[in-house]
């Protein structure tokens, strides 16, 4: 076998290897598992990507992929396709889940060298001249990349690192020898592993294809190329149809996709330049290629290589352009505002790669060579200087932002990395210096760059190990009693983790949360942030009509609860007024309209009037005395404005008869924004003790609970901090048992989940209230008989029952499915058909047709995104501008 053959496979082990090395290195030196406790799971990955692999267990045991535990019975199949769908997620299978937290350490490794096996499988095919050690080398730049770095707690992107570069390599192939089924299974996988930031994939991908055609393919066989490349793409485009048409249609109704024209639209032209920058600087070739391409433009004379530089550069640029940056991640983000960074960074590379695979005329020059060594040793001092005062570099692990000064030095230090970069390619390329000693100075930059940035954004990340711990040992305590829920007296645990051990919650958490489904669980009063969808909150009454009994945390006072166990580091209690299933009423749902006018207290009182026949549960009380503040009522909404240099403050006497519970109250409007304004207005305490204080904040806006009070005197303090609008304010006080015997005097369903089947059997006729958030996706039976599910009290479902009772089946299916699953069996139908008949010589015109398609396509993108997008941002916001 010639050497190259051999290269071909030994390189892209050797860079995997190498990759998967320096990351066990790193973690030996910071404590991390394997080598420690320490894991490296935090922010998303400890919110919702741990916790889903967790749940992935659940999904094959006695669950489904398709309808999730939490949020209140929410669609699984788009988190599935988001998060799970990788074939290395089901390595998680294998492993306890006392142990998942550990266990992303390791996988973060399999794919961070699968990453650069991946890359250097590529080098090897596209650009085979290209020195093996420089190649492997680039291939660990981008294993080890800035890209993982910062963006690796959202594990499931590693994936499309890996599916990338074989796309590529599956494309040039098609150019070049006319065989596209690797082509079409690449797309097509995309998809498949990662149904969102495969949408900038394609998109790249689509702008390529075009310019590829034409720089990198002899202009006879355009034709035949172009026929197989639209044919590639219509059969991935159907084979995924399974995929991509439930996943947008949820996309759609979730708290993403009602926003995407504001969140475009909004911000500046240029912005968060330092978190791209310190994204760039983990992989600081970046910047020398850009120079490189320039210098040396003249010299890329092969079509693969303008193509790189071209590309490469103009993908460079539109990070740098917010309209375009935004547009191609889907309009908007909350962080991580390089998601397609990793295409940047190898397109770059593969023009420097396209640079080097010329070999230079030996012109060795000692001050040359001087000069490269000398500026590697002072980027490996800057290096490790930054490394020893990480901790004063670390904004980023603590926030997900990079703050201006950390951005400046961060910035400073990648522009070092890629000048070294620069002179040593520069002088190699000019033959001034050496391979060895090229070699040698990127393989100190790659291990010097790549530890510092893990360093500042992984290592200096938050401990979360101990906290998973407890949390574990918490909600295993929980029995399994069927289907009632579990919640949370304040946030002690991620949303995500009660689904994740098996429980059901009206909690959840990721970016495919239903934004009704939100939206009625605020109108109850229940807590939430961005689409963060908690289960503390709310009232007793809707804590039981959720069948909310299990209760995790300090009572606040409460002493309705009644104790479970108290052995843990968390207390669990129980709502002994917990209904045994879902209600069962003569009231029909269209006595319940009117309900999604109401605020958060209203929405109790509302519930036990008309749906229990108890009103006045819940009253509203004024404060007695307001110093320091004016307050005012307009159209339903309460100002309060506070007087300068006044202590401000609202103080309620209440004289409770009988047993009560108290509620405060601070909320204003329904949206997914992760700040309000309304929020840090107030602190409240009762008979002299504070009971929360800067409420309202993003962790905790849901009603407090004051406490349990009877035939007393209570004293409530509500101290202003800021003026505020409001259109739910006050203290109130709620009957729970009187609201508890209507509860408990009610007729229920008994109910149970299997897979994605849910059942409740009734003995009794009239209208059964299941606790289940409503989806277009749900078909139900009445006695085998289809029936209507209705929609009701904002997102959750009633069916009728006959006198006498009978049996609900409810069934789900993800809009979409079944129709994507038929364009699934026609795509791959299709593409056998194809894969025999394209085999076949094509018609001239038929040929001509394909090509102009192809660079029509290209074209259109080009210009939607990095012509249309900036212009229309600019058009629109100084329209604003002007008219106000």
């Amino acid at each position: 076998m010639k050497k190259r053959d051999i290269s071909l496979f030994t390189a892209p082990l050797m860079a995997g290897a190498v990759t998967a090395v320096l990351f066990m290195l790193f973690y030996l030196i910071h404590g991390y598992y394997p080598f420690g406790e320490r894991s490296a799971a935090w922010c998303d990955m400890d919110q919702q990507y741990v916790p889903l692999l967790m749940e992935l267990k659940t999904a094959f045991s006695d669950g489904s992929l398709l309808l999730g535990r939490g949020g209140g019975m929410m669609n699984f199949y788009g988190v599935f396709l988001f998060f799970l769908s990788s074939p290395l997620s089901l390595i998680s299978l294998a492993v306890d889940n006392s142990h998942m937290i550990w266990f992303v350490n390791i996988l973060i490794v399999i794919k961070a060298g699968l990453s650069a096996a991946s890359a250097e499988f590529y080098f090897r095919r596209v650009l085979p001249k290209l020195n093996v050690p420089m190649g492997v080398l680039m291939s660990v730049m981008y294993g080890a990349s800035g890209y993982v770095m910062l963006y690796y707690q959202n594990d499931m992107w590693l994936d499309m690192m890996i599916v990338f570069p074989l796309l590529l390599t599956a494309l040039f192939r098609l150019l070049s020898s006319g065989k596209w089924g690797a082509y079409t299974v690449c797309l097509s996988l995309c998809v498949v592993m990662n149904f969102y930031i495969s949408f900038m994939v394609i998109i790249f991908t689509a702008m390529l294809g075009g310019a590829a055609l034409y720089l990198c393919c002899e202009p006879e066989k355009r034709g035949s190329r172009a026929l197989r490349l639209l044919a590639a793409d219509l059969c991935a485009a159907l084979i995924s149809g399974a995929v991509w048409l439930p996943a947008f249609a949820q996309y759609t109704v979730s708290g993403r996709g009602n926003s995407l024209s504001d969140a475009f639209f909004g911000g500046y032209f240029v912005d968060r330049n330092f978190d791209k920058m310190a994204v760039m600087s983990g992989s600081s070739l970046v910047f020398a290629g850009a120079v490189l391409i320039l210098v040396f433009r003249k010299k890329l004379k092969s079509g693969k290589a303008f193509l790189f530089g071209a590309s490469g550069l103009a993908a460079l640029i539109g990070v740098f352009a917010e309209p375009v940056n935004k547009l191609l991640q889907t309009g908007s983000y909350q962080a991580y505002p390089l998601r397609y960074g990793f295409i940047v960074i190898l397109l770059i590379f593969s023009a420097c790669g396209a640079l080097l695979e010329e070999k230079p005329e030996k012109n060795h020059s000692l001050s040359a060579c001087v000069i490269s060594a000398a500026s590697a040793a002072l980027y490996i001092t800057a290096a490790f200087t930054a490394y020893f005062h990480r901790s004063s570099l670390s904004s980023y692990a603590h926030s997900l932002w990079v703050d201006q000064k950390d951005g400046i030095i961060i910035s400073v230090l990648g522009l070092f990395g890629g000048a070294v970069y620069f002179i040593s390619l520069y002088s190699f390329r000019r033959g001034s210096i050496p391979k060895w000693l090229t070699v040698t100075v990127m393989a100190a930059v790659v291990f010097s760059e790549s530890f510092m940035t893990f360093g500042i954004n992984v290592a200096e990340a938050g401990e979360s190990s101990d906290y998973f711990r407890v949390t574990c040992d918490t909600l295993e305590r929980i029995p399994d009693e069927g289907f009632v829920r579990v919640k949370e007296t304040k946030r002690y645990y991620y949303p995500n983790y009660a689904e994740a051990m098996g429980k059901y919650s009206i909690g959840h958490y990721t970016s495919l949360t239903d934004s009704d489904v939100l939206y009625t669980l605020k109108r109850m009063g229940y807590s939430s942030h961005w689409l963060d969808m908690d289960s503390t909150g709310g009232t007793m009454l809707t804590d039981e009509l959720l069948l909310n009994k299990y209760i995790v945390g300090d009572p606040s006072g409460n002493r309705f609860y009644e104790t479970y166990d108290l052995s843990g580091n968390i207390s669990i209690r129980t709502d002994p007024y917990v209904p045994k299933g879902a209600v069962v009423s003569e009231v029909a749902p269209e006595e319940l309209s009117g309900f999604e006018d109401l605020q958060r207290m209203e929405t109790t009182d509302f519930i036990a009037d008309r749906l229990f026949g108890e009103s006045g549960t819940v009253m509203k009380h004024f404060p007695n005395t307001v110093s320091g503040a004016v307050i005012s009522q307009t159209d339903g909404e309460t100002m309060v404005s506070v007087i300068p240099d006044e202590p401000a403050e609202l103080a309620y006497e209440i004289d409770v008869t009988g047993c009560k519970e108290l509620y405060f109250d601070l909320f204003d409007r329904y949206s997914t924004d992760v700040e309000e304004e309304y929020y840090n207005s107030v602190e409240v305490s009762v008979n002299g003790s504070l009971k929360v204080s800067s409420y309202p904040s993003s962790s905790v806006n849901g009603i407090v609970d004051l406490g349990t009070y009877e035939d007393e005197t209570v004293t409530v303090k509500v101290r202003v901090l800021k003026d505020f609008t409001a259109a739910s304010f006050g203290v109130y006080t709620f009957d729970a048992e009187r609201a508890a015997k209507a509860i408990a005097a009610a007729e229920t369903a008994s109910v149970s989940v299997e897979g994605n089947t849910i059942t409740a059997k009734a003995e009794s006729g009239g209208y059964v209230y299941l606790p289940v958030t409503w989806s277009e996706g749900w078909s139900c039976t009445v006695n085998g008989e289809k029936a209507e599910l209705i929609r009701t009290l904002g997102s959750f479902c009633a069916v009728k029952l006959p006198e006498g009772g009978g049996t609900v089946r409810m069934r789900f299916c993800p809009k979409g499915l079944k129709t994507g699953g038929l364009l699934t069996c026609a795509g791959v139908l299709l593409f056998g058909v194809l894969l025999i008949v394209l085999r076949r010589k094509n018609s001239g015109v038929t040929g001509k047709a394909a090509v102009k398609a192809v660079y029509a396509l290209s074209a259109v993108t080009v210009l939607i995104f990095y012509a249309a997008a900036p212009l229309v941002w600019t058009v629109v916001n100084i329209i604003y501008l002007i008219g106000g």
